[in-house]
């Protein structure tokens, strides 16, 4: 057998340093995550709250092969079941807690103050006393907001309905993101000189007779956005059809279920932002120190199904700007 050379020895001994250090670091990114916990409180159950779901469910793959465990809890809206689970994620000791709406996530801030928190679309973090500023949140929660100012929609539903005199507006009263964006919505409305029905709910059972309320009364119906509205649209959807009311706003759920126009977000995209903050809150961000992520609005979801059914016609503008068709 010939001696191997002392240049080939000492080349096949770079190589195994190599395979070895290879391996190492293989071995240290699988299990980077061992032991930590992203706990999200989904708060109900509605087509947007499963969009972000399957955002932030997709954007952690590679952290979960890296050990990242992720649990997921309903209180199905009710808020008992709500505070429960919040002191269920301070006994497990998660990492960081993701409670998704304004409600959930005033209620997880309330109770939870050791545990870093990033909430998934709040359209109003600061009125909501969430944080402190958008760029300097000063507590120990940060998040992604999906701020949808009402305007473009009241715009647009003046455009294809230029002769709109009263609109009827639904929200859950006393939800910090249905009262905010309400009084944005009437702001506006008195801008353009359009009359408003207030029609407001305390809990979605009460979405049927609230619509009722405005049959006769209002040319066009706004839904400005909060959770409780957004998962009783349904019965809302029935009433208004009923009594041929366009309804505009809210979000894509709503168009999709008959609604006419909706400025949008896709909410996956929102989920995947949720779980990069979540992801650099794990890293060691500062949640006081990290600044509030707000995306880019998409567009409109579109219905032109409804519109035609409606005999009103779509603004050339309009339809070109719209991300989704139905």
């Amino acid at each position: 057998m010939k001696r191997m050379s002392s240049l080939a020895m000492s080349s096949l001994g770079c190589l195994c340093l190599l395979a070895m250090s290879a391996c190492g670091n293989a071995s240290d990114a699988a299990g980077k995550y061992e032991g930590k916990t992203v706990c999200i409180d989904q708060n109900t159950t509605a087509t947007v709250i499963s969009d972000i779901l399957k955002g932030i469910d997709d954007q952690l793959e590679t952290q979960k092969d890296a050990g990242l465990n992720v649990v997921t809890e309903n209180p199905n809206g009710d808020t008992a079941a709500e505070q429960t689970i919040a002191q269920k994620f301070i006994n497990d000791g998660c990492d960081v807690v993701v409670p998704i709406g304004t409600a959930a996530s005033q209620l997880m801030s309330t109770v939870i103050k050791d545990i870093p928190i990033v909430f998934a679309a709040s359209s109003t973090p600061v009125e909501a006393k969430l944080v402190d500023s958008m760029q300097n949140p000063g507590k120990n929660v940060t998040g992604v907001a999906d701020i949808l100012d009402p305007a473009p929609d009241i715009d647009a539903m003046r455009k294809i309905m230029p002769e709109v005199g009263t609109v009827g507006l639904v929200w859950k009263l006393g939800d910090p993101a249905g009262e905010a964006q309400t009084k944005k919505a009437m702001k506006h409305l008195d801008s353009l000189g359009i009359e408003y029905v207030p029609a407001s709910i305390t809990t979605g059972s009460e979405i049927v007779q609230a619509t009722k309320s405005l049959v006769g009364r209002a040319d066009a119906i706004e839904i400005p956005g909060d959770n409780a509205t957004m998962s009783a649209i349904g019965g809302l959807m029935q009433t208004a059809d009923d009594a041929n009311l366009p309804v505009f706003g809210g979000t894509s759920m709503v168009v999709e279920e008959g609604g006419v126009l909706s400025t949008t977000f896709d909410y996956k995209d929102v989920g995947a932002e949720v779980a990069k903050l979540a992801v650099k809150v794990v890293d060691g961000a500062d949640p006081a120190e990290t600044a509030v992520v707000v995306p880019e609005a998409s567009g409109y979801d579109l219905n032109i199904t409804k519109l035609e059914k409606l005999g009103l016609d779509i603004p050339s503008d309009i339809k070109e700007s719209a991300i989704t068709t139905y």
